[in-house]
């Protein structure tokens, strides 16, 4: 009985999921441009929130459909109806899925694990991967008075952040030397952004975590997460430097010396002459602009509204179809 219970929330999880997933492919897509409006730091949180929506909101609503259930006594909540013999308390309109051929349930709960084990090795490949890739890098480099700078000895031109628990930035002597004092202040406050941030372990969450979602939206938003981010560490090199121009000069130069040829991102690499050099370029010009507070309250009345919507509909959701 118990593992009728639990196959009902997973069934009732993943189609909350999924219901999600759809409706975001057109809504996203609608309130795409207008989300590049907003100042990075709320739309990086806005994009983080997002990503993450399926599984929240598949998990929130299947409770919220088995909250009725369990607010009411036992035998109340068991004999209501009658997909409820087994005395278990569920989401009656999965429960007919229950039933089906144990072999069916075994075949799916294969699948699910057969996935699931193919994303964990490849996640501990990528650790083991990363963690020789910073190892070596941190063997062959000098490290600098700052105390996540590295400075390794190369005649090409290269700058870029790396690591997730511990991560590092990784600067060439060549560029050090083509760089102006001014210039490598803002390069290192960009680096070193990320690294606060732990930006790459971040960007590699949030691509587990969406994978709910379609695979064109999903690979949209952390794109556009990604470019969230560069902005970020751009204004943390203007609050360093103190003016905007010389910044968005400083990355025009920058990237058109260092080589196309970068760490590979699988790696866990960000490097300055990221992606959306144009779209920092012309949002660094620009005045920045605040968030209109209309736009804060509307929102938020909208959010309250939708959450207290499914929490009136608990019994509805319980009883769905």
């Amino acid at each position: 009985m118990i593992m009728h219970f639990i196959q009902s929330g997973i069934l009732a999880t993943l189609f909350f999921s999924s219901i999600v997933a759809l409706l975001s492919v057109p809504l996203y897509w609608i309130v795409r441009n207008k989300l590049t409006q907003i100042p990075c730091q709320t739309r990086s949180k806005i994009l983080t929130l997002w990503l993450l929506s399926p599984v929240f909101m598949g998990v929130f609503l299947t409770l919220s459909g088995l909250f009725s259930s369990w607010m009411d006594s036992h035998e109340i909540a068991a004999a209501h109806c009658s997909s409820h013999n087994n005395s278990i308390a569920h989401l009656c309109w999965f429960d007919p899925l229950v039933h089906i051929s144990d072999l069916l349930w075994m075949g799916g709960v294969s699948i699910m694990a057969l996935v699931i084990a193919i994303n964990v090795y490849k996640v501990m490949r990528l650790l083991i991967k990363h963690w020789q890739f910073q190892t070596t890098l941190r063997a062959i480099g000098e490290k600098q008075s700052q105390r996540d700078i590295f400075r390794i000895a190369s005649k090409h031109f290269f700058v870029f952040s790396s690591g997730l628990f511990v991560p590092h930035a990784f600067i060439s002597s060549q560029l050090i030397e083509q760089l102006s004092t001014q210039q490598l202040d803002v390069v290192l406050a960009h680096e070193q952004a990320h690294c606060q941030r732990r930006d790459v372990l971040r960007r590699l969450l949030l691509s587990f975590a969406g994978l709910f979602h379609f695979s064109g939206t999903r690979q949209q938003m952390l794109s556009d997460m990604e470019l969230a981010q560069e902005q970020i560490c751009d204004i943390a090199a203007v609050e360093k430097v103190g003016d905007r121009f010389f910044v968005a000069e400083t990355i025009i130069q920058i990237a058109r010396q260092l080589n196309t040829l970068t760490p590979e991102q699988e790696i866990g690499s960000m490097a300055f002459n990221g992606s959306h050099i144009d779209i920092r370029i012309i949002q660094l010009l620009e005045q920045p602009k605040p968030v209109s507070r209309s736009l804060l309250f509307f929102s938020a009345l909208l959010f309250s509204l939708i959450l207290s919507g499914v929490l009136t509909l608990t019994t509805p959701l319980h009883h769905l179809f």
